[in-house]
């Protein structure tokens, strides 16, 4: 539905969200409204209300939920990161390597960061691989700052 997705498939959360409330709201009118009804017409009334607000509303709703939460399952091993989410991804390792050199546990944090970036490279698309590859080896390269030799003295 283009309403609730856009072109490249992202859910529009606050239009999904004000869709949702509308049709709760939707539902406790119509319950109220049918045990109004009820108490001033018969219990028959009341019956047939809430069958309806079954089979009209709830069903419906509880179809558009099952569907949005069955919509987008990643597969295992299968990445569905697009382009712009791949780059913000190696660009935060990126970020976070550089952070990281000066810091007491510099040597795990890289390893792990650099283990992430190869991750990212070993699933990237053939577009985006050289770019994945090359933020994994400036991880690697990069070196914990107590564990540098000292500057010649002068």
């Amino acid at each position: 539905m283009p309403v609730f997705h856009d072109s490249e498939g992202r859910l529009h959360t606050r239009r999904t969200f004000v869709f949702i409330a509308a049709l709760v709201l939707l539902i406790g009118f119509a319950t109220v409204l049918v045990l109004v009804a009820s108490t001033a017409i018969s219990i028959e009334v009341l019956a047939i209300g809430l069958i309806v607000i079954l089979i009209v509303v709830k069903l419906p709703l509880l179809a558009f939920v099952w569907w949005l939460l069955g919509r987008h399952q990643e597969k295992p091993g299968q990445t569905s990161w697009s382009h712009e989410e791949r780059g913000e991804i190696l660009a935060y390792l990126e970020g976070e390597a550089a952070q990281s050199v000066s810091r007491p546990d510099a040597k795990a944090r890289l390893r792990y960061l650099a283990r992430e970036a190869w991750h990212v490279a070993d699933t990237a698309p053939d577009e985006d691989k050289a770019s994945a590859v090359a933020v994994a080896l400036r991880i690697s390269q990069l070196e914990p700052a107590r564990s540098r030799p000292a500057p010649p003295a002068e």
